[in-house]
């Protein structure tokens, strides 16, 4: 039987295919993935050791995630029949290999750097969490993965301390255990507080209590955030609060001295206490001179007549427009349930017994209700001309209350 002339035009094809194989292997070579361990996976950012500041936004690695061969070939077999008739095989043709990309990597993060039998990292103190998967930048060969800081109960993540480890990694068929690894980096994470600042009054009078305020853009609910003053050689405590998810708290200090003063908040978790910029602040010397005076003292009542109908509020002020005594009021309040849902509201019944008017009118009083539910009522506002206003808010528990006040002096109806 004569089978070599279609022997022969099988050969042609074959023989171009061939020449194209060649030419697609030479092209990945080329690329820096012929292979299996090449390329190699190189770190990129952040540099070995770095500190890099915590955020809830989530922490970014990148690394080099060029195409490599994830897999050979296929085999192709071309048979032919001998002169008895049976078939033999004259060729094997090895077909393109497969590439690998983007898709094929991914990072782990751990706390730990010990490394499994295929010489991967763990995912110790993440979990899946530590799974990071990879995204390429734009075609730039560079790959990013990210890792979201975990909530360490009470604390938040921009309150996360520690050296984290992390390795680059590629699926490949060829490699053992079909993983490929990148080297170990780590990089160190330090608490960070988003733009803090400590807010005052215009003016801060010795003796007399004033309200400072801490903002800040993160979530510091389950840390104690603290405001104190250097004194001497050595910061002071003068007030703690429990951290707010809300981005701000307030605090009610009295300073004895006049003069200049530093004041710097704190904020305080399981780890070491990080203390925020400080800030400078004058207290004024208090004297004689003040806008407020006899002239209004008197009993004080709710200047719209409906809302004073509805919800009474009443104090009155003595000693020359000094000093603003007995205040009730009434105050709606709500108690957080399990749920939004679920959430109570109730009316509270405030009471604030005392607080001082400074020189220039503005008061500030804060007091703590005796019994078994402690409440705390704070008022705010100042006082002009017969004329009271400023916000009353109560809170116990999960329970917080607001209200606006506006009051004026009561006319005397005997005169």
């Amino acid at each position: 039987m004569n089978t070599r002339p279609s022997f022969t035009r099988r050969l042609v094809p074959l023989l171009a295919a061939v020449g194209a194989i060649v030419f697609l292997v030479l092209e990945v070579g080329a690329a820096g993935a012929a292979p299996a361990t090449s390329p190699s996976i190189s770190p990129q950012s952040p540099p070995d050791g770095a500190s890099v500041a915590a955020t809830e936004e989530g922490l970014h690695v990148t690394f080099t995630c060029p195409s490599f061969l994830y897999e050979e070939g296929e085999v192709e077999v071309i048979e032919e029949e001998n002169e008895e008739g049976e078939l033999e095989v004259v060729e094997e043709i090895e077909g393109p290999p497969v590439l690998g990309n983007a898709e094929n990597y991914g990072v782990h993060f751990s706390t730990s750097p010990a490394l499994g039998g295929t010489g991967q990292l763990s995912t110790t103190g993440f979990g899946e969490a530590g799974e990071g998967e990879a995204e390429e930048l734009k075609g730039t060969g560079t790959c990013s993965s990210e890792l979201e800081l975990p909530n360490r109960p009470p604390l938040p993540p921009t309150l996360y301390e520690g050296r984290i480890y992390w390795q680059a990694f590629r699926e490949s068929t060829l490699a053992e255990g079909e993983i490929e690894t990148g080297p170990v980096r780590s990089f160190v994470v330090v608490p960070h507080v988003e733009e803090p600042g400590l807010t005052f009054r215009e003016q801060i009078f010795a003796g007399y209590l004033t309200k400072v305020g801490l903002s800040y853009e993160s979530e510091l609910g389950g840390a104690v955030v603290k405001l104190q003053e250097w004194e001497g050689s050595a910061w002071k405590t003068l007030a703690e609060a429990p951290g707010s998810n809300g981005g701000e708290n307030t605090f009610f200090v009295k300073l004895k001295k006049p003069g200049r003063h530093v004041f710097r908040p704190l904020i305080v978790d399981t780890g070491p206490d990080l203390g925020l910029e400080s800030v400078a602040k004058v207290v004024r010397k208090v004297t004689k001179q003040r806008v407020t005076s006899a002239a209004d003292d008197g009993s004080y009542v709710g200047a719209d007549k409906m809302v004073q109908a509805e919800s009474p509020i009443a104090f009155t002020v003595k000693g020359g427009g000094a000093v603003l005594r007995n205040l009730t009021a009434e105050a709606e309040t709500i108690c957080a349930g399990p749920t939004k849902a679920q959430n109570v509201t109730i009316e509270v019944s405030a009471y604030l017994r005392n607080a001082k008017v400074a020189p220039d009118g503005t008061d500030f009083g804060v007091t703590k209700s005796k019994g078994p539910e402690e409440w705390t009522v704070t008022l705010t506002g100042s006082l002009f001309h017969g004329r009271f206003q400023g916000e009353l808010t109560t809170s116990h528990a999960n329970c917080a209350g607001y209200r606006t006040i506006d009051a004026v002096l009561k006319k005397d109806k005997t005169k």
